[in-house]
């Protein structure tokens, strides 16, 4: 059986990992904001080798340096989708909707 996480020369394939987070965030204790459309809440994280990216529904993506490794593996430790570096990253985030196409859509969290 081979190694998901290798590729055929047995490399080390990047695996993202992507965890929906409907609420607030504030790993530093200020409310994360969108630098785009200045949404507070509704963001995908995504966790690529030790790096914690944030993205909001409007498509704008930032690496969140307040956000690390241990901290998503802590609160998040079951992400619900995994892709590899290989994969059509374009067409994930279209199919988890953090693509633009919802910019400026709220959802009803009760």
């Amino acid at each position: 059986m081979t190694d998901p996480s290798t590729d055929h020369d047995g490399h080390h394939r990047a695996v993202i990992r992507a965890v929906p987070h409907p609420g607030e965030l504030d790993a530093r204790g200020i409310p994360i904001t969108c630098p785009n459309c200045r949404a507070r809440r509704d963001w995908l994280l995504l966790n690529v080798r030790q790096q914690v990216f944030v993205r909001c529904r409007c498509a704008a993506e930032w690496h969140e340096p307040d956000l690390t490794r241990a901290y998503f593996d802590l609160h998040f430790t079951a992400p619900e989708h995994e892709w590899d570096e290989w994969d059509d990253y374009n067409t994930a985030m279209r199919a988890l909707a953090f693509d633009g196409l919802l910019a400026g859509a709220t959802w009803n969290l009760e």
